[in-house]
């Protein structure tokens, strides 16, 4: 488990971040993308390592609710180590959403673990999730409502790895670019 200091607020998701072998498959992926981009098209890319799957965007928390979510956490039975799959290339949350994203088949075993994130956020007071689970890796965004793309790469098979914790993150914005860094991390068995 790694603690590392806050600020007094705080913008506050949950995630399970990939590991270094699944992370260089992601970054490797966006640059081949990359070569599909249209002239002149405005791609923001996602930073090759800051790549997630967003369990629960919670926002502000006051440091009272941070360290109960944390005390909540630390006192459940641990989680198990994940398999994930990674299926497609897409955009977020449809077809017409302006977002490119890696697309992950929702298991059984990943829907739990989002409904068990989803009551202890509730726990600390902050609803629990209106809309259903997409769960997926951002790889881009883009304002134009036409796509950036001349297509999408397919992917031959399913990329499968392993997920080993359930990560915090805080979100902060540096020159509009959305940064995110780890203050707590807890291990699955």
């Amino acid at each position: 488990m790694i603690n590392i200091s806050l600020s007094e607020m705080s913008r506050i998701f949950i995630a399970l971040t990939p590991d270094l072998e699944l992370n260089k498959t992601i970054s490797d992926l966006k640059n081949n993308q990359k070569k599909f981009l249209n002239k002149d098209a405005k791609v923001n890319w996602s930073n090759d390592h800051q790549h997630h799957i967003t369990l629960n965007f919670i926002g502000s928390m006051e440091p009272e609710q941070k360290e109960e979510m944390f005390n909540l956490l630390d006192n459940r039975p641990p989680f198990k180590n994940l398999p994930i799959e990674v299926s497609s290339l897409g955009y977020f949350p449809n077809d017409d959403g302006k977002v490119l994203v890696l697309n992950i088949n929702l298991s059984s075993r990943l829907k739990n673990l989002f409904n068990e994130v989803d009551k202890v956020v509730a726990r600390v007071g902050f609803g629990m999730s209106l809309r259903s689970f997409k769960p997926h890796i951002t790889l881009a965004r883009f304002k134009d409502k036409s796509r950036p793309f001349s297509k999408l790469i397919e992917l031959d098979d399913d990329i499968n790895s392993i997920i080993k914790s359930l990560d915090v993150y805080e979100s902060t914005f540096e020159s509009t670019k959305p940064l995110h860094t780890l203050i707590k991390s807890y291990d699955f068995e």
